[in-house]
Formats: structure tokens, C-alpha cells, sequence
């Protein structure tokens, strides 16, 4: 094992532009903010190269230097390096430059539980200084970082075809249930639709109704949040939470905890196929349950009648209306919104339940695509985890 502090010659501390632009200008680079190499957001702005910049190339070892989450490690992409971040320029005559920036994210749960600052956190010289990393062969290391790069290279691809799976979701919702689409996958022409007086284009065949005539609505049981100890938790009760609707993709997958027996109050339960909605700090998310469950007044359960709509259309149909009920949301010391606002809902749903369940059909089948392609990445992250621990220790060698 090596120390860092012999190998690394420079640290370049980003800057900001004097000039940037919100949209991509000619001969303008990315400023590389964290989503954006987190891969989770597209460049916020755009700045030119000037003496008031730093430009990075692909393939650098930066260091968040300062915030909140001050020592994360990132590989660059080619930009303009934030001024919240920092280069690390090392001897790459001792150091394959791709293998250097593996071994330096597996060690960034050291670098950020040692940050400093009494106000704004920031990365330390000292810890990344006395940091070890494990030096064999230039050849192995580069044969390693072509292991890890390629689960790398996967994990991408996978995120991508999310990103598509996602807009052929988003438009098979907006066109399919607002009956703009047949389920064939015809479009539906003017003359198949007629005027409503009060929601206007409504496809022949099809009705709306407010949402408390098509189903009920109650809230959670609890006015609190039991305690968390293990007289409350651990039961056999599936006690759900925000965070658990807010995770979900289609169906809850399961409750984050589960309680033990509260009396009167573990009576009243709410049933398979209720949608579980959130009406505090994060607004109007939906779930489907697959299962028996309970869950506080944070939460709303809405049972279709399923006499007039299936339960898994109104919860599709109620996906549509979060943007709409979190911009309704009023403030106190959080987010909320008065669960009686979802009565009047409006929902527009084909007559023919059989029509109701080949739409259902046809989404659920890009749900459960999505589902199994997280499910994938989480396999290959922890896949990347163990071969890093494995690969950068010493522990498992490998050959050119």
C-alpha cells in the first residue's frame, strides 16, 4: 500500500467563469455541477474557456472540496471544473490514470467522514494526503480499471434504456389514458370524441366522474408517528411510510417497517389495492398495494369502486395530478395539502372495463420493464462494490 501524498503533485481548485450562460452558446463548455456528473441532470450552465476557468478533460480524479457532501469523488467529463471542486494532477508514470480514479472512490467514505470546517464542511489536504491506495503493476492496474470500466460501461446502457423506457411511459400515459389513443394503437379522430361542458374533449365511450364518486378516500390511522422502539415495531403489521410511496415504481414493494400490536388503532387496516397517496412534504406521489397495510395520517388511502373503475386505472389515472397538487401544496413548517382538495379530482376513464384493463395492461408492462432494470443496476452496483474492495486491496489479483 501506497501513501497518496507521494504521488500527487497538484491540486487545482476550480473558478467561477466571470460569464455563463443558461443555455449551450457556441464554443461554451458544461460547468460541471455534481448532478451532472452524477449523471442525474443535464448541465445547468455553460461557460467559455478563459483565464478565469479551469478546463478539464475526461477521466479526472475530482474531489467535491466543499458543501455538504464535501469528499465525494467524481470522474470528469469535459468542462468547465465548478468552483466548488478540485483536481487531483498526480505522477501517471507510477499510476494508470483510469485505475487511479477507481482507487480514490473506494476510498471516499474515509475522505468524507473526515471533512472539516465548524461552518461549511470541506475536504482535507492532511486525510487525503495519509489515504492508501494499493500499487501493483502498471499492466494490472490497467487491466483492473478495464474490469471496472466495463460494469461501468453497463450500469450507463442500463440508465439509458431507463431514460427511453421512461418517454415511451410518459407517452403511452398521456396519450392512452386521456383516450387520445386507442388501445390498438390507433389514434382516435374528432368524431370520436364529445363535448363536455365542463372538461371539454371526452372519447365516445368514456365518462368523468369526480373522484369521491368513484371512490373513497380516508386517511391514514395514526395522528403520530409511533415511537420507534421495539415495543411499536418489528410485529407482523406493514406499517408504510412517505418514503416507501415516494420509492415505489408500480406496486409497493414493501413497508420500511412493521408494527407491533397498537390495540383498536391495528383493527382498522387498509386493503389489497388500496392507492396510498402523500398529501405532506412530498406531494401527491401514489402507490399501489399489494398487500394489507396500515399508515399515518400523512398518507391518503383511496379505494376504487370497482364496480365503475379498476383500481390500478385510477391509480395511473391520479399519477397525472402530482405536479397539479403539489403546486396547491401550502407551507408551514412543511408542505402539505388538505386531503378533502382531492374530491374534486376529475377522472376520465373508458366505460368498458375490459377496455380499462388492456390499457392497464399495456402501461404496466413499461412499469415492470423500468422495475427490472433498476433491479439490474442495483445487482451491478453491488457487483462494481465487490470487485473494488476485491480488485483495489490485493485481495484478488489479476492478470494482464
Amino acid at each position: 500500500m501506497e501513501r497518496v501524498k507521494d504521488y500527487i503533485t497538484k491540486y487545482v481548485k476550480g473558478k467561477v467563469p466571470k460569464v455563463m450562460f443558461s443555455t449551450k452558446e457556441p464554443d461554451t463548455l458544461p460547468y460541471l455541477s455534481p448532478d451532472y456528473l452524477r449523471d442525474v441532470a443535464e448541465p445547468e450552465f455553460y461557460a467559455k474557456k478563459s483565464k478565469n476557468s479551469v478546463v478539464v478533460d475526461d477521466g479526472e480524479v475530482i474531489v467535491l472540496w466543499d458543501g455538504s457532501n464535501a469528499g465525494e469523488i467524481f470522474i470528469s467529463k469535459y468542462g468547465i471544473l465548478d468552483s466548488t471542486m478540485t483536481m487531483l494532477q498526480f505522477d501517471e508514470t507510477q499510476f494508470d490514470k483510469t485505475y487511479f480514479g477507481y482507487s480514490f472512490q473506494n476510498l471516499e467514505y474515509i475522505l468524507k467522514a473526515k471533512t472539516a470546517g465548524s461552518g461549511i464542511p470541506h475536504a482535507d489536504k492532511g486525510v487525503i494526503g495519509k489515504l492508501e491506495i494499493y500499487k501493483p503493476s502498471l499492466s494490472e492496474q490497467s487491466a483492473i480499471a478495464t474490469i471496472l470500466s466495463k460494469v461501468d460501461e453497463t450500469i450507463a446502457s442500463v440508465k439509458n434504456s431507463i431514460v427511453a423506457a421512461e418517454r415511451l411511459k410518459k407517452s403511452l400515459m398521456q396519450n392512452l389514458l386521456t383516450g387520445r389513443m386507442k388501445p390498438d394503437g390507433s389514434l382516435r379522430t374528432e368524431e370520436d370524441f364529445y363535448d363536455d361542458e365542463k372538461f371539454g374533449k371526452v372519447p365516445l365511450g368514456w365518462e368523468v366522474k369526480k373522484l369521491k364518486e368513484i371512490a373513497s378516500i380516508q386517511r391514514g390511522i395514526f395522528s403520530h408517528r409511533p415511537r420507534n422502539d421495539e415495543r411499536y415495531y418489528n410485529g407482523e403489521y406493514p406499517f408504510v411510510q412517505t418514503s416507501d410511496v415516494v420509492g415505489s415504481v408500480y406496486f409497493l414493494k414493501t413497508a420500511s417497517q412493521s408494527l407491533n400490536d397498537l390495540g383498536k388503532s391495528v383493527s382498522k387496516c387498509f386493503p389489497c389495492n388500496t392507492i396510498i397517496m402523500t398529501i405532506a412534504a412530498n406531494i401527491g406521489f401514489v402507490a399501489l398495494t399489494s398487500y394489507e397495510v396500515y399508515f399515518p395520517d400523512s398518507l391518503i388511502g383511496i379505494n376504487a369502486n370497482e364496480e365503475i373503475i379498476l383500481p390500478s386505472f385510477l391509480f395511473m389515472a391520479l399519477m397525472k395530478y402530482q405536479a397539479i397538487l403539489d403546486a396547491q401544496a401550502t407551507e408551514s413548517a412543511q408542505k402539505n395539502i388538505n386531503y378533502s382538495n382531492l374530491k374534486p379530482l376529475q377522472i376520465l376513464y373508458p366505460s368498458d372495463k375490459n377496455e380499462q384493463h388492456i390499457i392497464v395492461d399495456k402501461i404496466k408492462a413499461i412499469f415492470k420493464d423500468i422495475e427490472i432494470k433498476q433491479d439490474k443496476i442495483a445487482v451491478l452496483e453491488n457487483l462494481k462494490k465487490a470487485l473494488m474492495q476485491n480488485l483495489l486491496t490485493g485481495k484478488v489479483r489479476v492478470k494482464k
